[in-house]
């Protein structure tokens, strides 16, 4: 079977603007040309993509799975136009990393420096976010490559994983807090404390859930869920708040004496920091390069 990309991309369009008529508006392409453009696709196909009633159009079930490779096809020719864009400007292309809080001071920002330095004529775009966004991202060709906490729950057949580095847990607090000058803490020691956690859908959330369940603890009630790393270390900073994280979030806060990071006694390491990428696709050269200058900077930190 042989599909359009241009009847696919018309499909896209309407399923986002919820009509033929929204959808021809905005792609300036008339109505009846919509019109046939679905029904060949959808002969072509032999089933129906599209539902259509006095409120608009929607996908089927089918147009539903249509749909997530519509918009892979849309990066995929987003990504490639832009490509050839920057070539032909004279530089190597475009680099699309996508990272969670673990990555975003240490390990990554370590790496860019190095392939920079290597490497500079290059556009990079590093998009934070949690862990089921930027793992969708990278399904659908908008990222190069993810790096992260890694679990089982991270990726599925079609991506491929690689650890790193092992991250471990401290307790974060400020240097005046009162347990600051303590050598070693358990979560049973903090409990009635006032907490800032990961938000939901990241791995470390899973992590640290898992952490109190084993501990025979529940989720803390007093708590601000916040997955921006900037706002865990202002709060913890600026309040008797405390925290659990991996201690290489604040080596520089920590060396210059605005945080303290306290041992956990009760808990597993955290596990491996690692990247991701789609297993049926090879890297691009540049990602390839990241890849290598990745390993590289991990053979500095806690060794696997």
């Amino acid at each position: 079977m042989r599909l359009s990309p241009k009847r696919i991309l018309d499909f896209l369009a309407i399923v986002r603007h919820g009509s033929f008529s929204a959808a021809a508006e905005a792609t300036r392409i008339s109505q009846p040309g919509l019109s046939q453009s679905i029904a060949q696709l959808e002969h072509a196909l032999g089933a129906r993509i599209l539902e259509r009633d006095r409120m608009g159009a929607r996908p089927t079930a089918l147009g539903s799975a249509l749909q997530y490779h519509a918009e892979s096809l849309e990066a995929l020719l987003e990504r490639t136009s832009e490509d050839m864009d920057l070539r032909i400007k004279g530089l190597e292309g475009h680099l699309a990393i996508g990272i969670t809080p673990i990555a975003s001071t240490s390990i990554v920002p370590e790496a860019l420096s190095a392939l920079l330095d290597e490497t500079p004529d290059v556009t990079v775009s590093v998009t934070d976010g949690l862990d089921d966004v930027i793992l969708d991202m990278l399904r659908s060709l908008r990222l190069d490559i993810v790096v992260c906490r890694l679990n089982s729950q991270n990726w599925g057949e079609d991506l491929a994983a690689e650890p790193l580095f092992n991250a471990d847990w401290a307790v974060i607090v400020r240097p005046g807090h009162p347990l600051a000058e303590e050598k070693e803490l358990s979560l049973k020691d903090l409990y009635d404390e006032h907490w800032v956690l990961p938000a939901e859908g990241s791995a470390f959330r899973l992590q640290m859930e898992l952490a109190f369940r084993n501990a025979n603890l529940a989720w803390p009630q007093t708590s601000i869920s916040t997955n921006s790393i900037l706002a865990i270390k202002y709060f913890i900073m600026n309040t008797s708040y405390v925290t659990v994280m991996s201690p290489q979030l604040v080596a520089v806060e920590c060396a210059a004496g605005r945080l303290k990071a306290i041992p956990l006694s009760d808990i597993d390491p955290l596990g491996p920091v690692g990247m991701i990428w789609r297993r049926d696709q090879d890297l691009s050269p540049i990602a390839a390069r990241f890849a290598r200058t990745l390993r590289f900077t991990a053979a500095g930190y806690s060794q696997l």
